[in-house]
């Protein structure tokens, strides 16, 4: 009977609208426009100009990669070395990118996916395939309009007048972004206790290979958000049945005491890097003769990661795992990406933790994602300022 109903549902519904899409995109293009203005900072110091710096920014629309990319362009890298640096660090998108053609309806036309499968990214991913019913190409486009605008203006103003803004208040809203994660991973694991296990697990495993130096020195970041999330996503398939009512839950608590007490044991003794600083030897452009060739390689490989998955695999998942995976592997992915990551994202851990702690408040009570990214911003924002006079 359920399953008839949910059917009856889906056939009633219109699809969502354009403008539903860019409403949902506010508040990542608010966040994108904090986050990117570091990129733009960093890629000044490098050597950069502000127009170098936005083009990058336009063409990728990712930040680990473009962060690896800069410092393959800026060190006069290969061809080679820039291909295969953005498919390791971006290999993540191919995963999102099949589980967002699960949640596509019809609209969704092969070469709609090619267009449209440039933006996604980490939080278009993470809105997107949260969506209670399948989303139509007008949604996923109006999704991706600010986001877009807010990462190429973020880097664009960071590059131009990033000394200008003061240090805790672009700190501040770096956490924007991670406070989205929370408030899309914990309403759903809140009443999913699988779902609840398997992201506890990913941020368990990233936590892992984020602070053991052998692991952090011999795996990159995507590869461990990877890694992390693919092991929680199947560890959930092969126990989804057994985790079901209290079991879950029991299971939930322990994997929550083991995640605190590794942040516990490793996070005071860790040391985060200093944030760049635009010098007077950056003062020059890099050569358009290495940047132009370098960036198109770059932007075709970002590009391709994304589109192959998003494009080929239209057809619905039938089996009961395949598609539990698939089911998961959103919520493991985001998971990843918070922890510990969200703790760092502020420049200060005093201040990060606080607004983490109101992010999880708020992502409990099941605010929207605008109300948890604000709420957490502010919360960081205000324990900086008080820290700045104790």
């Amino acid at each position: 009977m359920a399953k008839d109903t949910s059917a009856s549902e889906q056939e009633s519904f219109n699809g969502y609208t354009m403008g539903e899409g860019v409403k949902d995109g506010l508040p990542i293009g608010l966040g994108y426009l904090s986050v990117s203005f570091t990129f733009g900072i960093l890629a000044v110091s490098k050597g950069l100009s502000w127009l170098q710096a936005g083009l990058i920014s336009l063409t990728n629309i990712t930040s680990a990669g473009q962060v690896a990319g800069l410092g393959i362009m800026t060190a006069a890298g290969g061809i080679i070395a820039m291909i295969i640096s953005q498919i390791v660090i971006n290999l993540r998108y191919s995963l999102m990118g099949i589980a967002l053609s699960q949640k596509a309806d019809k609209s969704m036309t092969p070469l709609l996916r090619m267009l449209l499968s440039f933006a996604i990214t980490d939080e278009i991913f993470g809105v997107a395939v949260s969506k209670k019913h399948e989303f139509g190409a007008r949604y996923f486009f109006g999704l991706t309009v600010l986001p877009v605008i807010g990462w190429v203006a973020g880097t664009v103003i960071g590059a131009i007048l990033g000394q200008v803004f003061p240090d805790f208040l672009t700190n501040a809203l770096a956490i924007g972004i991670y406070g989205m994660f929370v408030s899309i991973v914990l309403p759903k694991a809140k009443h999913d206790k699988v779902i609840l296990g398997s992201s506890v697990l990913a941020c368990i495993l990233s936590t892992l290979m984020f602070y053991i130096p052998f692991l952090s020195e011999h795996i990159t970041s995507g590869f461990a958000i990877i890694i992390a999330a693919v092991i929680a996503a199947l560890a959930g398939v092969l126990t989804r049945k057994k985790l079901e009512g209290k079991t879950g839950t029991i299971v939930a608590i322990i994997l929550g005491c083991v995640l605190i007490a590794l942040l516990v044991v490793f996070a005071p003794g860790y040391k985060m890097p200093e944030a760049a600083t635009v010098t007077d030897s950056a003062s020059s452009a890099l050569d358009n003769k290495v940047f132009v060739p370098l960036l198109i390689v770059m932007a075709l490989t970002t590009y391709l990661v994304r589109m192959i998955p998003f494009t080929l695999f239209r057809k619905k998942l039938e089996k009961p795992a395949v598609k539990a995976f698939f089911d998961y592997i959103p919520y493991t992915v985001l998971s990843a990406m918070t922890f510990p990551a969200i703790l760092y994202s502020t420049g200060s851990f005093i201040t990060a933790a606080i607004g983490t702690g109101v992010a999880m408040l708020l992502g409990y009570f099941e605010k929207s994602l605008i109300v948890v990214a604000v709420g957490a911003c502010l919360a960081s924002l205000v324990s900086g300022v008080i820290m700045m006079y104790i």
